[in-house]
């Protein structure tokens, strides 16, 4: 016969795991609620960590892809889909930025949507990032020229950055137009060259115009002032959103997610 004592560590045991996953589902359905209403802003997942040897207070120097922890990357990459390439350069970006406008408060999985919704991470196409950061081959968006429900945006660079002297385009995997390259071009992984098609050199880019653009991301007032200005299409920030949610579930629920 099993006795008292036994019985009741067994009933303690029981209920402990069944706390557990109490909590797990609690802590999917906040992630859902919290996009409940009719205004696109995505739950915030963990920031990356930092990698090890890394020096928070030095990250500007160092390049975009070496700031975030390996470890980090090889989990978050396998639980959610991301290249891990693309990943080092949404995680670095965040974590640069954590430090040079901290009151932005820019995530990697917002980033990341961007990324996904503009080229699947560099994909699209046929594409790949290689390990240097740049793609296999280059990728440009149609002409902005006001068909295919687009803007008409006359040239602006002589096509020196798009390529095309007819009218702009957008460049590489976060699909940055010529304008918005002129004012936040960067060379983050610290090549010597400023490249539009490299996806380290492309999402600091756009993360800084994505801070610059309201003074908050932290809000969903800021984050959707900020998703317009990059593209003001109204299913655009809904897309964005989606993709950056579904990333924060990925890797903030356990188990029944």
């Amino acid at each position: 016969m099993t006795s008292r004592r036994v019985r009741q560590r067994r009933a303690i045991a029981l209920g402990v795991g069944v706390l557990v996953v109490l909590i797990s589902l609690v802590a999917c359905v906040t992630v859902l609620q919290k996009t409940s209403d009719n205004v696109p802003f995505p739950q915030t997942a963990q920031p990356p960590e930092w990698g090890r040897n890394v020096d928070p207070a030095t990250s500007p120097s160092l390049p975009l892809a070496d700031l975030a922890d390996t470890t980090w990357l090889t989990r978050t990459a396998a639980q959610t889909g991301i290249p891990e390439r693309a990943l080092a350069a949404y995680a670095g970006a965040a974590l640069r930025l954590s430090v040079t406008n901290p009151e932005c408060g820019i995530t990697w999985t917002t980033l990341a949507g961007i990324g996904w919704v503009e080229s699947h991470h560099g994909a699209i196409f046929g594409g790949r990032i290689l390990e240097n950061g740049s793609m296999n081959e280059p990728v440009f968006g149609i002409t902005l020229d006001g068909d295919n429900g687009t803007l008409a945006l006359p040239d602006f660079d002589d096509g020196n950055f798009d390529l095309d002297p007819n009218g702009d385009r957008a460049v590489g995997p976060m699909q940055i137009i010529p304008p918005t390259w002129a004012a936040w071009h960067i060379d983050a992984n610290l090549d010597g060259v400023e490249d539009g098609q490299s996806i380290d050199d492309s999402v600091l880019a756009a993360a800084g115009y994505l801070c610059y653009s309201s003074d908050s991301m932290t809000n969903a007032e800021g984050w959707n002032t900020s998703i317009r200005a990059y593209n003001d299409v109204p299913i655009y920030a809904t897309d964005v959103a989606a993709k950056a949610e579904e990333y924060a579930q990925t890797v903030s629920c356990v188990i029944f997610c």
